[in-house]
């Protein structure tokens, strides 16, 4: 799908809604998004895996958003699928600003937008995920977590370590082994965590310095509360270590955690390329696992 295929598409699910501007938006890896009129984002998946969690997204914000003082996205127009178009697509509100993503990250934004990231990261950690809205929500138990974590491991194994040379391979099975043996030891506290807070999730005003909005919400889940740190830690590692730094460390090993999780991303992102027929996102994996690993 491009641009012009969203658009016409819209209008046909929603004629109630008359287009006087579109333009796409440069963004993530899953989905097409265009604005509209200005106003109005709409996002289309482009996998299936995507469209599910788009659906799991669109069910549980309107619960997530009573907890939550930072604006989230609020679905107005919802396709759930039908002849004149058969997957799931929605469109919410624009919120206001900019993604961090966006522009070179000052010096004097650091603290304020650390503080104000913490603050939202304490609020939704807090939150008690009990409750039909949340029962597609995926969730971990310490013990459960070092299962799927092995379970990515051997997937690892069959699907990343055939593309890499033998020095990298093997520099790969002794970081796994480690962090399998660390993890393995390792305990917390299960928490609501957004799942994939970078860069490009969230929205701040430059001049105000305010957080405005966090975004996609699709990888939301029950689990680690390291792993929640460990995008930013990857985007910004400045203002991760801030937001770090104002959150507090829960326990005694919440660091290794984090960074655990920064330095087993390339893993996921080749695997990601693999599955999806991508070669843009498994090259750029490799090149990340080389410097990562250095070797």
């Amino acid at each position: 799908m491009d641009s012009y295929s969203a658009r016409k598409l819209i209008e046909k699910c929603f004629p109630q809604l008359r287009i006087r501007h579109s333009k796409q938006i440069v963004t993530g890896w899953e989905n097409l998004v265009l604005e509209v009129n200005r106003e109005y984002i709409f996002r289309f998946p482009k996998y299936r895996d995507a469209e599910k969690r788009l659906r799991s997204e669109i069910a549980f914000l309107p619960t997530l958003r009573r907890h939550l003082s930072t604006q989230v996205p609020d679905y107005e127009f919802i396709w759930k699928g039908g002849w004149k178009y058969p997957r799931w697509f929605g469109g919410y509100r624009k919120i206001s600003g900019v993604t961090l993503q966006s522009l070179p990250l000052r010096k004097e934004w650091s603290r304020p937008l650390a503080a104000q990231i913490a603050s939202f990261l304490k609020e939704l950690h807090r939150i008690r995920f009990r409750g039909v809205r949340f029962r597609n929500i995926p969730r971990h138990s310490p013990e459960e977590w070092y299962k799927s974590i092995r379970l990515q491991y051997r997937k690892v194994g069959r699907i990343a370590y055939p593309l890499l040379n033998t020095r990298l391979r093997e520099r790969s099975e002794e970081f796994w082994q480690k962090l399998l043996s660390e993890l393995r030891d390792s305990s917390f506290e299960p928490t609501l965590i957004h799942g994939d807070l970078g860069t490009e999730n969230i929205l701040f005003d430059p001049t105000s310095v305010r957080l405005t909005g966090i975004l996609d919400w699709g990888y939301m889940q029950v689990s680690d509360p390291a792993l929640e740190f460990a995008h930013l830690f990857m985007h910004k590692a400045e203002l991760g270590e801030e937001v770090l730094k104002r959150y507090g460390m829960v326990d005694s090993n919440f660091r290794k955690r984090v960074q655990w999780y920064v330095d087993s991303e390339p893993f996921y992102d080749i695997m990601w390329g693999v599955s999806h027929h991508w070669d843009k996102a498994k090259k750029l994996g490799l090149r990340q696992l080389m410097k990562t690993l250095d070797a």
